[in-house]
């Protein structure tokens, strides 16, 4: 009997870090989880559409982002659009070079992401590098007739706290990422015009050097002739 009251403690030490164990588990992998950010090139008149499927007979929330990498062209252009099957359910406003979406989805089935440079609107002939990210969650479940009352409201309000934390940081780490991808656009780009730098003066000092050592030749051609005379 006195070995296992000496153990019981341990037992409900061991008992009691499991909670915090799976919370800080999820903590840890919660990065790994919402790296769901892709960037496409679209080019001139071109459109780009992502399927996604939604489960049927079951509610759901399609949220996500978009982000116009090139921070120098217009953002005229460029359009993103939801839609299903029949119609179009959310659509980004005209100059929207950013944005976030959230929309709840009473009907499941294939869903479509598209997002366009020039195609419906006015083009400009120049491609445009665009960060976009897509999610598909459930909504809050909804209280039971049993758990009616000021705890069960208070649970489901955290409920729905977490689930819109949870958005708002892969939200931002969306963002985090394509803040990486326009640096890696602006360090390729700084790259090619260094090159351009480069090139155009051991043009300009090959071309100095041939002027100058034409002028020699001609004042050395024309001395000796001088001389001569």
């Amino acid at each position: 009997q006195q070995r296992d009251h000496h153990h019981h403690p341990i037992r409900h030490a061991s008992m009691m870090m499991v909670p915090f164990l799976r919370f800080l588990s999820l903590i840890l992998l919660l990065p790994l989880l919402c790296k769901a950010s892709f960037s496409i090139i679209l080019t001139s008149e071109e459109e780009e559409c992502f399927v996604i499927r939604v489960p049927r007979h079951s509610p759901a929330i399609i949220s996500g982002n978009f982000d116009m990498l090139d921070d120098g062209l217009s953002p005229k252009p460029f359009g993103a659009r939801l839609e299903n099957s029949e119609s179009v359910i959310w659509t980004s406003r005209p100059g929207d070079s950013e944005g976030t979406f959230e929309v709840p989805i009473t009907e499941g089935g294939l869903h479509r992401f598209c997002m366009e440079n020039g195609k419906h609107f006015t083009p400009d002939g120049m491609d445009r590098s665009v960060g976009w990210a897509l999610r598909v969650r459930r909504p809050s479940r909804a209280l039971a007739d049993s758990e009616e009352g000021p705890d069960g409201q208070r649970a489901q309000q955290m409920a729905e706290w977490a689930s819109d934390l949870q958005e708002e940081w892969e939200t931002l780490l969306d963002h985090y990422s394509f803040l990486k991808t326009r640096e890696t656009v602006h360090t390729e780009l700084s790259d090619q015009i260094m090159g351009r730098v480069i090139r155009w003066t051991v043009f300009e000092g090959a071309t100095l050097a041939l002027i100058a050592t034409g002028q020699i030749l001609y004042l050395r051609k024309f001395m000796e002739t001088r001389r001569y005379l």
